[in-house]
């Protein structure tokens, strides 16, 4: 219906609006950006519904304005199948911000959605509808990166229905890396993205513990970074260690020396915490490293405060780590506690998955390890739900790995 009013609009000698194309670009399976080409000087942000499956209260949309050109998009009987080119500006500032990262080979096999509509029916504007009132969506796959500089990066698209470009055999067996989506099939993912991984780890880092027969009930936080180190309360009890005999599963600290920057770009050299934790009680473990197989090492992390000063240092894993309630309503992650970690040494800005200060601090390694850490937690308490970790994981926990580590066998 929606296209028939536009199609009687366009049949006018003056549609009374100009023609505006929105894109929707996936950067993580199931998680988009939204932006434009910009229609004003100003390059104002522009609001939209959902589409919805042409159903009306789809989620209004902010699409910022972006450089960006697509051209190449077709619709023919007979040849070959269009295969258009995305070409994105500012790519190295305002597009890998909003996507947080510049490594666009991530964004290889996932979405981009062209909407075209006319201004008059975005949101907000006198003749906008509810369901929306837009063209036929021009839905295409990123296939390969073609071009890119410190200016722009051009991407070579494809339909989804181009045989050309299924791999086979669609899954690759790599021995030690996982090739899931982190928490690509969590407990906040739909019944369809739910299939396209198998990684069920909590986006909160929420987990019961599961021995070989039993469960204990209890719910226990876990955090673990990229580096496949715990991350613990700074209310930890830490002792500080010079030398004589540890304890298993009892924390350490060590002091060394950094240089830390400040969110008003000051840096200064300062003296941080190194924290440990026990794997066995011994007499003579040594001095803790990483390298010293009697201490597994540790991070900590506060609660995320307005008006505290975050630090960075030389030594990013020093970087401070808080824990973050988003109570943005459209948010997909509204009401969830996340932890974070320090980008950019800053002040009174909260963590973001769009901002330049701020990292996921609950990260993937994709190796064993990881995997490991989190399933296999063995709670020092059991049964008490704050309880931190033992330093070493449950051996007989069963792991959602996707990788194929006896694949190491063979050439």
């Amino acid at each position: 219906m929606s296209e028939k009013i536009l199609v009687k609009d366009l049949q006018k000698l003056d549609p009374g609006s100009e023609l505006v194309h929105l894109f929707e670009l996936e950067y993580v399976k199931g998680e988009f950006i939204y932006f434009h080409e910009g229609l004003d000087d100003d390059l104002s942000e522009i609001q939209f519904r959902d589409y919805n499956n042409g159903l009306a209260d789809g989620t209004i949309r902010t699409y910022f304005a972006l450089p960006v050109k697509f051209k190449g998009v077709e619709i023919k009987n007979d040849g070959a199948i269009a295969r258009p080119e995305l070409m994105l500006g500012n790519a190295q500032t305002v597009f890998s911000n909003a996507i947080g990262t510049i490594d666009y080979q991530k964004l290889l096999g996932l979405k981009i959605i062209r909407r075209t509509t006319l201004k008059k029916y975005l949101h907000g504007e006198s003749a906008a509808t509810n369901p929306p009132t837009e063209y036929p969506r021009a839905v295409y796959t990123m296939d390969r990166i073609k071009q890119r500089n410190k200016s722009s990066v051009l991407i070579e698209c494809v339909a989804p229905f181009d045989l050309e470009t299924i791999k086979l055999p669609a899954r690759n067996i790599l021995p030690d890396r996982c090739p899931f989506i982190y928490q690509g099939a969590g407990e906040h993912k739909s019944v369809h993205e739910k299939a396209q991984s198998g990684c069920t780890w909590h986006l909160e880092g929420k987990h019961k513990t599961i021995s070989s027969t039993t469960a204990d009930g209890t719910e226990y936080t876990v955090y673990v970074n990229i580096d496949d180190e715990y991350v613990v309360p700074s209310t930890t009890s830490f002792t500080t260690y010079s030398s004589g005999t540890v304890t298993v599963n009892t924390y350490y600290k060590t002091t060394s020396s950094v240089t830390k920057y400040a969110a008003n770009g000051t840096r200064s050299t300062a003296t941080v915490n190194n924290y440990w934790q026990a794997r066995k009680t011994t007499s003579s473990p040594g001095t803790p490293s990483d390298t010293n197989i009697n201490f597994r090492r540790v991070r900590i992390y506060t609660t995320y405060s307005h008006g505290t000063e975050y630090f960075a240092y030389s030594d990013d894993r020093h970087n401070d780590y808080v824990l973050f309630t988003d109570n943005v309503a459209t948010s997909h992650t509204n009401g969830k506690t996340l932890l974070w970690k320090v980008k950019t040494a800053n002040k009174s800005v909260a963590p973001d998955y769009l901002s330049n200060f701020w990292v996921k601090g609950d990260g993937c390694s994709k190796r064993l390890d990881g995997c490991k850490m989190r399933f296999g937690f063995q709670p020092i308490n059991s049964g008490t739900a704050s309880s931190t970790g033992k330093a070493d994981p449950n051996t007989e926990a069963v792991l959602p790995f996707g990788g194929f580590p006896a694949a190491k066998s063979f050439s």
